[in-house]
């Protein structure tokens, strides 16, 4: 998205901001930049200048240089910009600064950290018209709500096809397999954190308070799959994942904006799992080989940490798989929390997050794991078609649903 210079280049004819800045006028050249980015939505909040005062002079000049970008593309965000909100955020994030001014990057750095594409990015974009939001209706399950939920269909549907599988990936998780190097693993996620934060796409960057600016590491974050629980309600949750990516469930009627289906499924899942202990010892040993997420006030990432057995397929295969698995639950970690609220609305939304995260997943493959193929679940990509690309990428980083139709 390209930057310019609007009405509100106030200094574009003066001394410039270094110049200013070496004169020792920091004070006032920040409260007319502050003023000016807050334009007529100023709350009358007291100023930043406390905060900015008290930092080191590298600190001060980002400040400065970014709410000078701001104040110059302020109108050009769209309706969702908050100047006073994006000025404090400059102040905020200054400490946490990866590009000065002048680099490459420090224009897409300020304009993210501030919430300016986080107006923008949506403003740009269409909704869904009418025949568009019939169709997405009927995918998500909201015109058809209120049907009968046939659970015991499912023993016949779901259960035979699902236990072959589960035995057939235990085959992969022999005695034989050896270890992942963790430390290969933890490079590999913070490669990913960094590309996606510094040179992907701008809609995952463009969420304030996602995790790329909350904190997150996710290298620090990475954890081998059998550090986690392995209990009654882990095992059932492991077999409810799987069991949500069936379309012979939604066939049988299920709605997951229903809290009694959730019950029934639950209590069909618990019964399978206490009258066949040879399916519950299936998900307890591929519940230590299978990747998953921990939401949480930290957020932790399950992952498989040890190298299969040929049964898998070719080793030199298998390091690839690995990273394009990481790249997919990182963007999981990514769904902007709205988003996921939304999909609990819908009759398919386990299946609809899966399914665009997936889309998501192999855009970001294209650079990050050239030539992998990695599979798109239930409708994601008629959702991409009827939405739009973009739309799809503002409603899952950026919490905008009505792009998709779940709102």
């Amino acid at each position: 998205m390209s930057l310019r210079k609007t009405k509100r280049d106030a200094f574009a004819e003066g001394p410039t901001l270094d110049d200013r800045l070496a004169t020792g006028d920091v004070e006032q050249l920040f409260r007319d930049l502050e003023s000016l980015v807050r334009g007529d939505d100023d709350p009358g909040y007291p100023s930043r200048w406390g905060d900015v005062a008290d930092a080191d002079p590298a600190q001060q000049r980002w400040v400065v240089h970014g709410l000078d970008l701001l104040a110059r593309n302020a109108d050009n965000a769209g309706p969702g910009f908050s100047g006073p909100r994006a000025a404090s955020l400059i102040v905020d994030r200054a400490r946490w600064r990866r590009f000065e001014p002048g680099a490459p990057r420090f224009e897409e750095e300020v304009m993210s950290v501030s919430g300016w594409l986080e107006a923008a990015l949506p403003s740009s974009l269409a909704l869904p018209g009418p025949a568009a939001l019939t169709r997405l209706a009927e995918i998500h399950g909201r015109s058809t709500a209120g049907g009968a939920f046939d659970a015991t269909a499912l023993t016949t549907s779901v259960l035979p096809g699902l236990k072959a599988e589960l035995a057939g990936e235990a085959l992969w998780w022999g005695a034989s397999s050896e270890p992942e190097d963790l430390s290969w693993m933890e490079s590999v996620a913070a490669s990913i954190q960094g590309f996606v934060r510094d040179q992907g796409p701008s809609f995952p960057s463009a969420h304030v308070a996602g995790p790329l600016y909350d904190g997150f590491d996710y290298a620090a974050s990475v954890l081998d799959a059998r550090a986690a629980d392995d209990d009654e309600d882990t095992r059932l949750a492991f077999l409810r994942r799987r069991v949500h990516l069936a379309d012979a469930l939604y066939a049988a009627g299920y709605d997951h904006a229903r809290p009694d289906h959730r019950e029934i499924l639950d209590d069909l899942l618990d019964e399978w799992l206490a009258d066949d202990p040879e399916l519950d010892d299936l998900a307890g040993l591929l519940l230590g080989h299978s990747p998953s997420h921990e939401a949480g006030e930290r957020t932790y990432v399950h992952l498989p940490a040890h190298v299969p057995t040929e049964a898998w397929g070719p080793r030199e295969s298998w390091r690839p798989h690995l990273h394009a698995v990481m790249v997919h639950e990182f963007v999981h970690v990514l769904a902007h929390p709205a988003f996921t609220e939304a999909i609990e609305t819908a009759a398919d939304g386990p299946l609809l997050a899966e399914g665009i995260a997936d889309l998501l997943t192999a855009d970001l493959l294209g650079v990050l794991v050239p030539d992998h193929v990695w599979t798109v679940h239930g409708s994601a990509a008629e959702i991409r078609d009827l939405a739009g690309a973009d739309q799809v990428k503002a409603a899952y980083y950026l919490g905008r649903v009505e792009f998709v139709g779940l709102d």
